[in-house]
């Protein structure tokens, strides 16, 4: 009795460490990050992005893997978690970017970005309604409150083919203070309070494999992500103009990904329904370090 249970505590073992080998070859074999490797990037505007793997580092009290970049960041309404993690973690079942609070600061930037060509717009959309000589000025103040989750889920381990997961949500409250005044008499200065629960879901899906020629080179076999962002938008009180203007301002994005057998990623492209622009970054040149002591690959 006991020699067979050991038969079958050890079957087990067996099993358990075949799934965290192939979850982890996986891992490596998609998305390499051996100390000492690099990959530079050249984004639509022309401009270098040079990624760094270096040594794992201590987050309140837990080791991540972890990259550098070059040059640094200066502006987080340029930053964006699929292609920028500083830390992260490779376990049995994820590839998961700690990126929680690096979105918060990054969604506050751009929506404080937003916000000012909204306002804008609401202004010229008013004032164009209006006998010439009429003006109605629009002030907005707004508090905002914005809690990513603390991981970007990038990529199952193992993985499989058009299965989809839910990579992140981000969860915004936006209160508003809407003041309008106005040159005429007969239009009273109105005040309106507006509370905007604005919830963001990503979710990410693999479509399959490419070919795909960069700068770097042509590389076969190219895994293809494709993540899509949603929104849904409530107001209090409920104002359907106003949803839908919210719902504008944060309309679906979707984020394609390629990356490379033992190289990693090597394309992105990502199109945002709300601003109309299409970013990218392509790989120009890389060299990638081995485990064995000295060995490396390089375009």
């Amino acid at each position: 009795m006991f020699k067979k249970l050991r038969i079958i505590f050890a079957i087990l073992l067996i099993l358990g460490l075949s799934t965290t080998l192939i979850a982890n070859e996986w891992a490596n074999y998609y998305f390499p990050d051996t100390f000492g490797s690099s990959w530079t990037y050249e984004n639509q505007d022309s401009n270098e992005l040079t990624r760094y793997a270096i040594e794992p580092q201590d987050v309140d009290g837990e080791m991540h893997r972890a990259f550098s970049y070059q040059p640094a960041l200066e502006d987080w309404a340029d930053y964006d978690y699929h292609t920028h993690p500083y830390f992260y973690q490779v376990s049995d079942d994820w590839i998961a970017f700690l990126v929680g609070n690096d979105i918060e600061n990054a969604t506050r930037a751009v929506t404080e970005r937003q916000w000012q060509e909204v306002v804008t717009m609401m202004k010229e959309q008013i004032n164009s309604q209006l006998p010439e000589g009429m003006r109605i000025d629009l002030d907005i103040t707004y508090d905002l409150n914005i809690q990513a989750q603390d991981y970007f889920y990038f990529l199952p381990t193992p993985a499989a083919f058009n299965e989809e997961w839910e990579a992140l949500q981000i969860d915004m409250q936006i209160n508003l203070q809407m003041d309008l005044t106005s040159n005429m008499e007969a239009f009273p200065t109105t005040t309106q309070a507006i509370t905007m629960a604005l919830t963001l879901t990503e979710t990410g899906i693999i479509t399959g494999t490419e070919t795909v020629d960069t700068d770097a080179g042509t590389f076969e076999d190219c895994l293809v992500i494709t993540y899509s962002t949603a929104a849904t938008v409530e107001t209090d009180p409920d104002i359907p103009e106003a949803k839908s203007m919210f719902a504008d301002a944060y309309s679906e994005s979707t984020t394609t990904l390629w990356l490379a057998p033992n190289v990693g990623l090597v394309k992105m492209e990502q199109e945002s329904e709300s601003s109309g622009v299409t970013k990218t970054l392509e790989l120009t040149n890389y060299e990638i370090k081995t485990t064995d002591s000295g060995s490396s690959e390089s375009n």
